[in-house]
Parts: C-alpha cells; sequence; structure tokens
C-alpha cells in the first residue's frame, strides 16, 4: 500500500475545487429550475389556450349523421356481432384499437372545415377502408376477417345512406 503526502496548499485547493463545484452546481441547479418553470408555465398556457380554442370550434366544425341514440344502437349491435367472432380479450383489445382508431379518422372526413366534395369524401374513405383492411388482414384469420367484413359491411351500408354514398 502506497501512502501519498498531500501538502496543506494542496489539500485547501481541493478543498477550494470541490466548494467551487458545490457552488456551481446548486447556481446551475437553481438556473436550470427556473427555466423548467418557466418552460412548464409558457407549455401549459400555450396547451391550455389552445385546447380551448379547438373545444369552441370543435363543436362548430363537427357533422353528426347518427344521432346519440342511432350511436348507441349500432354499438350494441356491432359488439354482439363481434362477440360472435369468439376473440380471446386480448384479440378483442387489439381489434377494438384498430376499429376506433379508424373509425375516429373516417369520422373526421366529413367535418365542415375539411371542405371535400363528395369525390374528395369517397376517395379518402376508400384509402382509410383499405388501410383498415389491410391491418385486419394481417391479424384476423381468413374466417374471421370474412366475418369483419360483413359486420362491418352492415355498419358501412348505414353510414353511406347516411351520406348519400351510392355503393
Amino acid at each position: 500500500m502506497e501512502i501519498i503526502v498531500i501538502s496543506k496548499s494542496e489539500k485547501e485547493l481541493i478543498n477550494n475545487k470541490s466548494k467551487i463545484r458545490y457552488i456551481y452546481a446548486i447556481v446551475l441547479n437553481a438556473n436550470v429550475m427556473r427555466f423548467l418553470r418557466f418552460l412548464c408555465a409558457v407549455v401549459f398556457l400555450f396547451t391550455f389556450s389552445n385546447l380551448r380554442s379547438q373545444d369552441l370550434s370543435k363543436e362548430e366544425r363537427k357533422v353528426q349523421i347518427f344521432t346519440d341514440k342511432e350511436k348507441d344502437n349500432l354499438q350494441i349491435w356491432f359488439h354482439k356481432e363481434v362477440d360472435k367472432m369468439n376473440f380471446s380479450e386480448e384479440q378483442t383489445d387489439d381489434y377494438y384499437s384498430v376499429i376506433l382508431y379508424y373509425v375516429s379518422k373516417i369520422s373526421r372526413l366529413d367535418d365542415k372545415d375539411k371542405n371535400f366534395t363528395q369525390e374528395e369524401f369517397k376517395q379518402e374513405l376508400n384509402k382509410l377502408l383499405a388501410q383498415q383492411n389491410t391491418e385486419f388482414r394481417e391479424m384476423l384469420t381468413a374466417e374471421r376477417f370474412d366475418l369483419h367484413l360483413e359486420i362491418y359491411g352492415e355498419f358501412l351500408r348505414s353510414a353511406y345512406k347516411r351520406w348519400n354514398i351510392t355503393n
């Protein structure tokens, strides 16, 4: 074992460097905390004001093709039909996750702020349906995919009537 001898001046130098580092860390930490608080406040203000403005205009631009009661009935019917696929709990969650993702995208297509012509609307709708079907082809067995097409086809026929779309 080797013993290292440090002079008093070297000890003071090491001590002073440690103190300087400690003070620097405190100052830096305080400045970082101030900046983070400021950043959080700015983000909160922008997010809150943006959400508020979106809530106000969302109702104005949203188009409802089904009444609340019709939506409830469609959902109940759809859930009963999907139950016939005999999914496991995980498969059901995956299935509904894909359905909800595309239904939310499709439901935005006829919003007033989109200004789609009937033809543009149909094109966008068909793109989303094709993407959805691609996901389901990979996810479902052939038998379940056919059942999905049958069930979802019924649902789409109701929506097509409301959108005045002919197949």
